[in-house]
């Protein structure tokens, strides 16, 4: 592009976001040269607000089609670069730097972010990677009505996508009934699609698994999540594997234990996804093999703080982990060490300790350190813990 067209633009969907849109706004400033805005209707002040900070605003119809609705204003963008955001989401400063650096360079790339989301009344997060920089390329488009994405587009275009630890804050799960709301919303959309394309992109069935998970329907999510599995088998191993781990959970939500079995791993692993090893201790709780429950909650612990798929929050998993290592060393007869994890513990509750931190495995080993015998050969009979 010439040296004179932005190197940014920032391209974004709005409708009455009034309440939202001016911090969003406040965190690209200096960043983006070029903002974006397509608004689907909004009758609060939010059309007045872009138009204030110097954007560009597109009014549109909305159809229920939020890749419609997103490509309208990648069409329009003029940066050599494009940053997607929604008004519930904000870049952090570091984050901000980041992002200036690597736009600095050609756009050549696309970069997976991560979305860290607050969740509803629990005070956790959970983070996920996701596109949202990339170059400004008309092969380059969103897909699917719901979630959209450009990852299927890049691919096409043969431009590849790298991973980054850049994180931008979403909020728009923070707030229980606007998570409700969202979750019908999401339902009608992706259940009209799955009408139009029933052998579609699997993405959706995972999709729409969750919207029945997300309203504690498990049974039914469980068997859209296998849906799902048996539909990313052949070429979408990363789908497969997160739609799997996700029935196994809605099976073990529904107390269908011998399904959530069959599903999750029988042996720790490399990588193994926190939440499966969660599940495997609560399952060897059930089955009357608490040092095996130990094992996996202490793979809990380990875990490092990913942007995990499924995404999960590490929080409450490591929380639980500690309660149970705490109530498990005391039940042994090293009630010192119960207490030192229970503190752990507490802290965790409070937020005075970061759940999802790396050095809970070292406080957990520096615990146990002047243990006589090792974890996996002590047994306990206690067994309270629950999901």
């Amino acid at each position: 592009m010439p040296d004179d067209f932005p190197r940014l633009s920032l391209c974004m969907i709005v409708r009455n976001e009034a309440a939202h849109l001016p911090a969003c706004l406040d965190s690209v400033q200096d960043l983006a040269d070029d903002l974006v805005i397509v608004d689907t209707g909004s009758t609060d002040a939010t059309r007045d607000i872009a138009l204030d900070r110097g954007a560009r605003v597109i009014d549109a119809p909305w159809t229920g089609d939020f890749a419609a609705a997103r490509n309208l204003a990648l069409a329009a963008a003029l940066g050599e670069w494009i940053l997607v955001l929604d008004a519930d989401e904000r870049l952090p400063p570091a984050s901000r730097i980041r992002i200036r650096e690597m736009i600095a360079g050609p756009a050549h790339s696309a970069c997976n972010l991560v979305q860290k989301n607050q969740l509803a009344g629990t005070g956790g997060h959970v983070s996920v990677h996701i596109v949202r920089l990339f170059p400004n390329d008309p092969r380059v488009r969103f897909q699917r009505p719901i979630h959209a994405q450009v990852n299927t587009s890049l691919e096409r275009a043969g431009i590849r996508i790298v991973d980054t630890d850049i994180v931008f804050e979403h909020s728009g799960y923070a707030l229980a009934e606007v998570l409700a709301g969202k979750t019908g919303r999401n339902r009608r959309i992706i259940e009209e699609a799955l009408v139009r394309e029933p052998d579609g992109d699997p993405n959706l069935r995972y999709f729409y698994a969750s919207t029945f998970f997300d309203l504690r329907h498990f049974a039914q999510a469980a068997t859209e999540y296998e849906k799902c599995a048996n539909r990313s088998r052949t070429n979408r191993r990363r789908l497969e594997q997160a739609a799997t781990l996700k029935a196994a959970q809605a099976w073990f939500l529904a107390e269908d234990f011998d399904r959530a079995r069959v599903l999750l791993p029988d042996h720790l692993e490399p990588g193994l996804h926190p939440l499966a090893a969660h599940l495997r201790a609560e399952l060897a709780v059930r089955d009357g093999h608490p040092s095996e429950a130990v094992k996996w909650q202490e793979a809990v612990l380990a875990a490092p703080d990913v942007a995990y798929l499924p995404p999960e929050s590490l929080t409450p998993l490591k929380f639980k982990a500690m309660l149970f290592l705490a109530n498990h060393w005391a039940d042994s007869g090293r009630k010192d060490i119960g207490v030192k994890l229970l503190r752990i513990a507490q802290e965790i509750s409070i937020g005075r300790r970061d759940g999802a931190s790396a050095a809970l495995a070292a406080n957990y080993r520096e615990a146990i350190a002047d243990a006589p015998v090792p974890v996996s050969n002590v047994r306990t009979t206690h067994t309270q813990f629950v999901t």
